[in-house]
Order: C-alpha cells, then structure tokens, then sequence
C-alpha cells in the first residue's frame, strides 16, 4: 500500500486516492513549452506515486525524461462544488513534489492527437515528500518557495504565489469537475526552467519555506 506520512507525526499517513495536476498554472512555464497560460487538468495513477524518492526506472521507450517540481496539496476532506471556506477546510497538507515526464513519448502522442497518460503515469514518475499541515500556509501560501537542482545546479526555482490558481481556488476549481475525496493529492503546476535529466544524475527537490525535500535519480536497466 502507498503512503504519504505527515512529518510532524502527530497524525496517521495519508492513504492517496486520485491524483490530480495541473498543467500551465504558471504563465511563464506555459510559455517556455509553447502554450497559453490557462491551467488544464490531469490525471496520473496512485502506482506514479514514490514517496521518499529514491531510484527511478526510466520507462520503456523513452529516452527523454524532464523534471517539473511542483507543491503538492493532500486532501483531508472531499465533496464536490465546494465554497471557498470548504475548499479551504479541505486541505489537510502540503508537501514538494515532482511531475517527471516522458516528453519524447508525450511529444509522439500528440502528434498523433493520442492520449499522453503513458508520459505522466510511469511507475515513480511522481516521488513526493513527506507532508507539512496545511493550517499554518492557509493566509502565508503565497511564501512557499519550490526549487529543483540536478548535480547540485539549481534548474527550477518560485514560488507558490506566482501559480495563476491559488490552492483554494484549485481545489474549488477541480471539485467543479470531479467528485473530490479525502486523500487526493494534487500537484499544482510547475515554474519556468523545466529541462532533462540522464540517468544516474541526483537530483533534488525542496521547499525551504516548508522544509521539505525529496531527492531522486533515474536508472536504466
């Protein structure tokens, strides 16, 4: 079974359900990869998850993988159309995490108008950290830095309150749409600065605001 602990552990780990991201919830990230700053939705199976990071296989068939270091929302509680004080309520945790992405499989499935989930859903292609509660973000989220460095070179550095959706007007958004439930976890968007990574190189992701990390590498068999 995969967990998400909290890293005060005054509270029982986090069971995930659905696991939701955005793409383009950061305007000058959307601009880098070509597209309009309007955020979109995906979704990726609980088997992406890799709490703690760790070794990362390479998917097959792939040969370009790109790192996207995101803050990561946890659910505590679900509903759907929620109001922006249950949307608030909602949220149980934060951690850092990453969306790492086949782009040469995602690049040939949108040429052909398929589905990409193959890009987004490979087995660890979302290592994660362990989660900090929510209720001391809740006026300050703004402040929470996210950063991404491989070989000990920063690549991704914002911070949460350059997002064009808050994480309230996220989940309000998301619950429009889908029937939300604790235990969800969503990634909230990636900043500018998105590039590839080889196997064997470490890499890190971290909030220093939260004080939280998860480091990673990738492995060809």
């Amino acid at each position: 079974m995969i967990e998400v602990a909290f890293s005060t552990g005054d509270r029982p780990p986090l069971i995930p359900a659905s696991i939701y991201a955005l793409g383009r919830n950061y305007a000058e990230h959307a601009r880098e990869m070509e597209a309009d700053p309007e955020p979109v939705v995906f979704i990726m199976p609980r088997t992406a998850l890799r709490p703690g990071g760790g070794r990362i296989r390479r998917p097959e068939g792939c040969s370009l993988v790109h790192h996207e270091v995101e803050v990561v929302l946890a659910l505590g509680i679900g509903g759907s159309r929620l109001s922006a004080r249950e949307a608030d309520d909602a949220i149980a945790g934060l951690a850092i995490g990453v969306d790492l992405t086949a782009r040469d499989i995602q690049a040939r499935a949108k040429e052909k108008r398929h589905p990409w989930a193959r890009s987004k859903g490979f087995a660890g292609a979302a290592p994660i950290s362990a989660l900090a509660p929510w209720a001391p973000w809740k006026r300050r989220w703004k402040e929470i830095d996210l950063h991404l460095s491989v070989c000990g070179t920063r690549r991704q550095s914002g911070t949460l309150g350059q997002a064009i959706l808050s994480p309230v007007e996220t989940v309000m958004q998301l619950s429009r749409w889908f029937e939300l439930e604790a235990g969800d976890l969503i990634f909230t968007g990636t900043p500018a600065g998105v590039g590839p990574i080889q196997p064997g190189e470490p890499c890190v992701a971290k909030s220093l605001a939260l004080g939280m990390e998860v480091a990673f590498e990738l492995w060809v068999p």
